[in-house]
C-alpha cells in the first residue's frame, strides 16, 4: 500500500498525512506466522502468463511484485527492493535475477544469514564503495545492512516507529522509504511519515539533517527551519549534496552538506507535467531520484524527468500521464508508475517500473528496454495457443468436464475459453472484445461480462452473464441460448425463462437432477431454475445483510460463487460477509464456515475460521468444499464436518509461483473447480496475473508428454509412449478402444506389424498409490499397402491408335533410368 494515489494538493494536508499514517502503519504492522502447513496439493500454471511473482531467472523469465528502490554497484549489478515479496533481489549484468536476501512472501524482522533474514516492505536500497548494501526496511522502521558476504544486520532502528535520534537500536524511524550513501559511508534516509531527512554515520549514529519531525511544510531554510511533506527518495552526489523527492509537495529539493535546503524544481502546492526552469516545472507525485557523475538529476515522475545542474527540467523518457509497458526511444517508451531509479558509471539508468512489475534500462541516448521481468500487457490478452502462449483478461468462473476439458469465463474478453488437458487453449464461444447478447452458434454468440460457469453430466455449459443479467446455455454442439432472464434488463422477478429477472448474477451451479442454482449477486439472493426453466427464489430477501434462516428470512451480502453437492445441498461464497453459507434442499440457510462480517485468515472449525472476500466454491464427490479465498490469496478446504484448512498459498502473499502448499502463490483467486481425480483449478483474476492454476495431489501422476497419434502402412510397426512424473513411481496400463491390453504395462506400447484390426484409439492409465490419470487418446490409422496394377501390353496390329497407357510410359521411364545408372556404373 502506498499513499501516492492520494490527491495531495486537493485535500487538507493534515488529513492526507493522517491517512498515510493509517494506511502505511496498518499494513506494515501485518504479521504472519512462517509456519508451513502440510502440503496436500502441488500447484502450477496450466494456462496463461502472469507478470507478477517472485521467480528468479534471466530477463523476461524473472518476476517481481512491486519493485521499488534501486541501486547499482561499480560492477554493474543492480539491486532491487522487491517490496511486496519482502526481499532484496540482485540483477547481474547479463540480466540474471537472483534473490539476495529475505524469504519471498514471508515478511518479518530477523538479522542473520541472507537466506534466513527477514524484511517487511523494503522500499529503498543503496550500495557503498566496498559493496555493503543498505535497505530502507519501511515496515520494520529500520535501516538494515547486508555485507558482501550476505550477513544482514540492523544499522539503525529496532522495528518500532518513532522519530528519536540516537545510536543504532536506540534511534527511531517512521516508514523510512528511500536512502543513499556517500563516499564516506554516511547514509541519508527519507523518513517519510516523520517528514524529515536523517543521516546515519557508519557507526549507526542517527541525526536529523533537515526538517522537523511530525511537522509537514514546504519552507526552504537550514536544518530544522526547512519543511518537507512526505519525502520519498534521496540521492547524493560526489560533493555530498543531497537531492530529495517529495510526493506531498510535488517538488525536488536540494540539501547542501551544511544542511541548507532549497527547492531545485517544481512549486509546492501545484502539480502537473510541464517542463521548464526551476519553479516553472511541474511534477506529479515524484518518486525515485538519482544523480549522475556530471550533476544531472533524474526523477521517476510517471515518466522519467531530467534536471540539469542549472535546474532546467525536461522529459527524458516516457510520456507523462500515458501509461504502458512499451519499449522505445524517449517519448515513445511507456511506463506504469516508475518508482526507483539508479545510474551506473556509463550513464545508463535503471528504473523499477512498479505497476509493470519489471525493471527497465535506459541508455544515455534515452533508448528504453525491459531489463528484467515483463510488463503488464504481457499478462493480459486474448491469445489462443499452448499453455504459456495463451492469454486471458480477468478470467472468472470455471468448470471442468469428465473429459478433463476446463472451460473459463474470460470476463474481460467477453468470451468462454476452453483448455484441453494438454493446456492448449481455444476460444469456445463469443468473440474477443465484442460484447452483446446474441444467441446462436458459439462464434456468433455475444456476452457482456460472463462470470460464472457450470457443466452438467451431458456436457452442457451454463453461464452466469453478469453484464447481461441472464443465464445462458451452451450445448456440446456449441449452440448458445438464453435459459433465463432478459438481456440488460435487471430485476428480481421469478418466472419462467425470459420472464424472470436477475441483477448481475456471478455464480451458477447444477445438481444431479439438472436444477440450476444462481448467485444473484446484485439482488443478494440465491435463485433456483428447474430443468423446465422455472425460476424461483431459494433464499435471500433482496436486501444486503447477514442472517441465517429459511428462505426469505436469510440474508446475504453480494453472494458470488456457488456449488451443489450430491445430496442437493448448496454452498455459497458470501463475498461481502466473508463467509461460506450452506443451503439445504428445503431452503434452510446456515453459516458453514467463517463469521459474518468478520474478515480474517484463520483456520479452524465452522465459525471459528476466517475468510477475506471469498469468491469461488467447489465441492468434490466426498463432500469437501474448496474455496477461492480471494483477498487472502489462498485456497481453502472445508471438510463435511466444517473443519477449515489452508491448502495452497499464504495469506496476503500475492504472486504466481508454482509449488506445494504454502510455497504456491495466487493472485486474487476467483473461480475454482475440482475434477474427478481431485485436481483443483483456479483462476487468477488480478490485472497482472490473468491465468489458470491447477493443483494436484502431491505425488499424483502427472503426464508431461502425451502419447501421439500415428499413421502407418499395413505391416509396419507402430509405437506409443507416455512420460509421467509421480512419487511413488507409477505403473502403466494401455487400453485399445477402451479395453485393457494384456501385458501392456510399460510406458511404451508397440504394435509389431499393424493391420486394419489394430486401427483405433489408444490410451494409457498411469497409476500410483496417490491416484491415477488417463492420457489423451492417440489414434492409430493403418493404410492398406498400395500394389501397382499389372498391365499386359497389347500385341500391336490394327485396332486404332491412341496414346500409350500411363503405366507403359512409367515402365519405359524406369527402364531408361536403370540403363542410365548401369551405364554410369560402368564408367
Amino acid at each position: 500500500m502506498r499513499c501516492n494515489f492520494l490527491p495531495f494538493n486537493e485535500v487538507a494536508a493534515g488529513a492526507v498525512t493522517a491517512l498515510c499514517v493509517l494506511l502505511l502503519t496498518g499494513l506494515s504492522a501485518t504479521a504472519r506466522a512462517e509456519s508451513v502447513y502440510p502440503a496436500t496439493h502441488a500447484f502450477a500454471s496450466v494456462a496463461g502468463q502472469p507478470s507478477v511473482g517472485s521467480a528468479d531467472g534471466t530477463g523476461s523469465a524473472a518476476r517481481f511484485y512491486y519493485p521499488l528502490g534501486l541501486a547499482v554497484d561499480p560492477a554493474g549489478n543492480v539491486y532491487v527492493a522487491d517490496e511486496k515479496n519482502h526481499v532484496i533481489r540482485r540483477i547481474a549484468p547479463g540480466g540474471v535475477v537472483t534473490t539476495l536476501a529475505g524469504g519471498s512472501g514471508y515478511p518479518g524482522y530477523a538479522d542473520g544469514p541472507a537466506a534466513t533474514a527477514r524484511f517487511r516492505l523494503p522500499k529503498g536500497v543503496a550500495v557503498d564503495t566496498v559493496g555493503n548494501l543498505y535497505v530502507a526496511d519501511a515496515g520494520n522502521h529500520a535501516v538494515r545492512k547486508i555485507t558482501p558476504g550476505g550477513v544482514v544486520s540492523t544499522l539503525a532502528g529496532n522495528g518500532t516507529a518513532g522519530s528519536v535520534d540516537g545510536i543504532g537500536g536506540a534511534a527511531r524511524f517512521h516508514i523510512p522509504s528511500g536512502l543513499a550513501v556517500d563516499s564516506a559511508g554516511f547514509v541519508y534516509v527519507a523518513d517519510s511519515i516523520n517528514n524529515i531527512i536523517r543521516k546515519v554515520a557508519p557507526d549507526g549514529t542517527v541525526s536529523t539533517l533537515a526538517g522537523t519531525a511530525g511537522v509537514y511544510g514546504a519552507a526552504d531554510g537550514t536544518g530544522a527551519a526547512a519543511g518537507f511533506f512526505y519525502p520519498l527518495a534521496v540521492a547524493v552526489d560526489a560533493a555530498g549534496t543531497v537531492y530529495v523527492t517529495e510526493i506531498g509537495n510535488n517538488t525536488i529539493r536540494k540539501i547542501t552538506a551544511a544542511g541548507v535546503v532549497t527547492t531545485l524544481a517544481g512549486k509546492a502546492g501545484t502539480f502537473g507535467s510541464d517542463d521548464g526552469l526551476g519553479s516553472a516545472a511541474r511534477f506529479r507525485s515524484p518518486e525515485g531520484i538519482a544523480v549522475d557523475a556530471t550533476g544531472n538529476v533524474f526523477v521517476a515522475d510517471r515518466a522519467i524527468r531530467k534536471i540539469t545542474p542549472a535546474g532546467a527540467v525536461t522529459t527524458f523518457a516516457g510520456g507523462s500521464g500515458v501509461e504502458g509497458s512499451a519499449d522505445g526511444t524517449g517519448g515513445a517508451a511507456r511506463f506504469r508508475s516508475p518508482s526507483g531509479i539508479a545510474v551506473d558509471t556509463a550513464g545508463n539508468l535503471f528504473v523499477s517500473d512498479r505497476d509493470n512489475n519489471n525493471v527497465r534500462r535506459i541508455t544515455a541516448a534515452a533508448d528504453v528496454t525491459t531489463y528484467a521481468g515483463v510488463g503488464l500487457e504481457a499478462s493480459a490478452g486474448s491469445a489462443d495457443g499452448s499453455a504459456s502462449a495463451a492469454r486471458f483478461r480477468e478470467p472468472a468462473g470455471l468448470a471442468v468436464t469428465a473429459s478433463g476439458d476446463v472451460y473459463v469465463a474470460d470476463a474481460g474478453n467477453q468470451t468462454i475459453r476452453k483448455i484441453a488437458p494438454s493446456g492448449a487453449t481455444v476460444t469456445y464461444a463469443g468473440a474477443t472484445g465484442q460484447s452483446g447478447s446474441t444467441d446462436g452458434a458459439a462464434s456468433a454468440a455475444r456476452f457482456i461480462t460472463p462470470f460464472g460457469l457450470a457443466a452438467d453430466a451431458q456436457g452442457n455449459l451454463y453461464v452466469a452473464v453478469a453484464g447481461n443479467n441472464t443465464i445462458r446455455k451452451i450445448t456440446p454442439a456449441g449452440t448458445v441460448s438464453t435459459l433465463a432472464g432478459s438481456s440488460a434488463v435487471a430485476g428480481s422477478a421469478d418466472g419462467t425463462g425470459t420472464e424472470a429477472r436477475f441483477y448481475a448474477p456471478e455464480g451458477v451451479a447444477v445438481d444431479a437432477a439438472g436444477n440450476l442454482y444462481v448467485s444473484d449477486t446484485g439482488n443478494h439472493k440465491i435463485r433456483k431454475i428447474t430443468p423446465a426453466g422455472v425460476v424461483s427464489t431459494l433464499a435471500g430477501a433482496g436486501v444486503s445483510g447477514y442472517a441465517d434462516g429459511t428462505g426469505a428470512t436469510a440474508l446475504f451480502r453480494e453472494p458470488s460463487g456457488i456449488a451443489a453437492d450430491a445430496a442437493g445441498n448448496v454452498y455459497v461464497a458470501d463475498w461481502g460477509n466473508h463467509a461460506i453459507r450452506k443451503i439445504t434442499p428445503a431452503g434452510e440457510v446456515t453459516t458453514f464456515a467463517g463469521s459474518g462480517g468478520v474478515p480474517g485468515n484463520a483456520d479452524g472449525t465452522g465459525t471459528a475460521a476466517r475468510f477475506q472476500l471469498p469468491s469461488g466454491v467447489a465441492v468434490d464427490a466426498a463432500g469437501n468444499v474448496y474455496v477461492a479465498d480471494t483477498l487472502n490469496q489462498t485456497i481453502r478446504k472445508i471438510t463435511p464436518a466444517g473443519v477449515v484448512s489452508t491448502m495452497g498459498g499464504l495469506p496476503e502473499a500475492r504472486g504466481s509461483a508454482a509449488g506445494k502448499g504454502s510455497d504456491a502463490r495466487f493472485s486474487h483467486p476467483l473461480g475454482i473447480a475440482v475434477d474427478a481425480t481431485g485436481a483443483i483449478y483456479v483462476t487468477n483474476n488480478f490485472t497482472d496475473s490473468n491465468s489458470v492454476s491447477r493443483g494436484q495431489l502431491v505425488g499424483f501422476p502427472l503426464i508431461t508428454v502425451q502419447p501421439q497419434s500415428a499413421t502407418v502402412t499395413a505391416g509396419a510397426a507402430a509405437q506409443f509412449s507416455v512420460t509421467a512424473a509421480a512419487d511413488p513411481a507409477p505403473t502403466y496400463q494401455w487400453y485399445f478402444n477402451g479395453n485393457a491390453i494384456s501385458a501392456a504395462t510399460a510406458s511404451t506400447y508397440s504394435v509389431a506389424a499393424a493391420q486394419s484390426a489394430n486401427a483405433g484409439d489408444y490410451t494409457v492409465v498411469v497409476t500410483n498409490s496417490v491416484g491415477s490419470v488417463t492420457s489423451t487418446k492417440a489414434t492409430l490409422t493403418v493404410n492398406a499397402v498400395v500394389t501397382p496394377p499389372t498391365t499386359t501390353p497389347s500385341s500391336g496390329g490394327g485396332g486404332g491408335g491412341g496414346a500409350p497407357s500411363v503405366w507403359f510410359l512409367a515402365a519405359m521411364g524406369a527402364a531408361w533410368l536403370v540403363r542410365r545408372r548401369s551405364a554410369k556404373s560402368m564408367v
